[in-house]
């Protein structure tokens, strides 16, 4: 029986992740002759000055300056506690558009500061659909479908973590440009949602929601590319 993946490519609804995806990802893997779902996902595009101030204030957790560091995570902490981020349960309309095909709009404001907001409710909506693996991928990532469909043909339908497996510390996690779960994980972390730790950088958080749940995650191959001379 052929393995049933469904890929979410979730994408910010702004230049130049939109030229990215449209002169890129759109012209080369994004192929509807593969048989793979692929969607691409799209929160609600904001004001342009209230998504600098999200910028500004996202990047400040790695300055070199702790106090603004920190500072920075205290206030994106005060932000989700008040916004109720743990409880917020956006919902998902299905489109189909000319550009970008199969679409999940999450009737959200596209933030980075919720970003955890955001994959929950792909994760959420995913689970309405037929699949044995769920691929989360963001605009920069090349995926070469046929090898990936030929890898994941031969790996087990239940307790599947892999991607791009990085460390965080002593802890294994999933980089967020490539991640694979099946099922039954997709199932966990929903119903573990609460759990999930939204003040912490979007996949840390949802590697250390994994974590508590599966120990093996598997490094699928893939390459990092610095520029288009590499």
């Amino acid at each position: 029986m052929k393995t049933k993946i469904l890929i979410t490519a979730i994408h910010g609804p702004y230049e130049p992740w939109l030229q990215i995806l449209s002169e890129g990802q759109l012209r080369t893997w994004m192929s509807p002759k593969s048989g793979i779902n692929i969607v691409n996902v799209f929160g609600k595009k904001i004001n342009p000055k209230y998504q600098a101030l999200d910028q500004r204030i996202y990047y400040l957790r790695w300055s070199k300056n702790k106090a603004i560091a920190y500072t920075s995570l205290l206030l994106e902490a005060v932000f989700k506690i008040i916004f109720r981020a743990n409880r917020y349960r956006p919902n998902v309309v299905i489109e189909t558009d000319q550009k970008y095909g199969n679409v999940w709009a999450i009737q959200m404001p596209d933030l980075l500061v919720l970003q955890g907001v955001k994959n929950m409710a792909v994760f959420r909506e995913s689970l309405k659909h037929d699949f044995d693996y769920l691929v989360t991928t963001i605009t920069s990532t090349y995926l070469n479908l046929q090898l990936l469909d030929d890898y994941l043909t031969s790996k087990p339908k239940v307790s599947f973590v892999g991607g791009r497996i990085e460390k965080s510390g002593s802890m294994l996690y999933p980089q967020g440009s490539f991640r694979v779960y099946s099922r039954d994980v997709v199932e966990y972390i929903v119903n573990n949602s609460k759990k999930y730790k939204h003040w912490k950088i979007e996949d840390i958080a949802m590697g250390k929601l994994v974590n508590k749940g599966y120990c093996c995650f598997e490094n699928i191959p893939h390459l990092t590319l610095d520029s288009t001379a590499s």
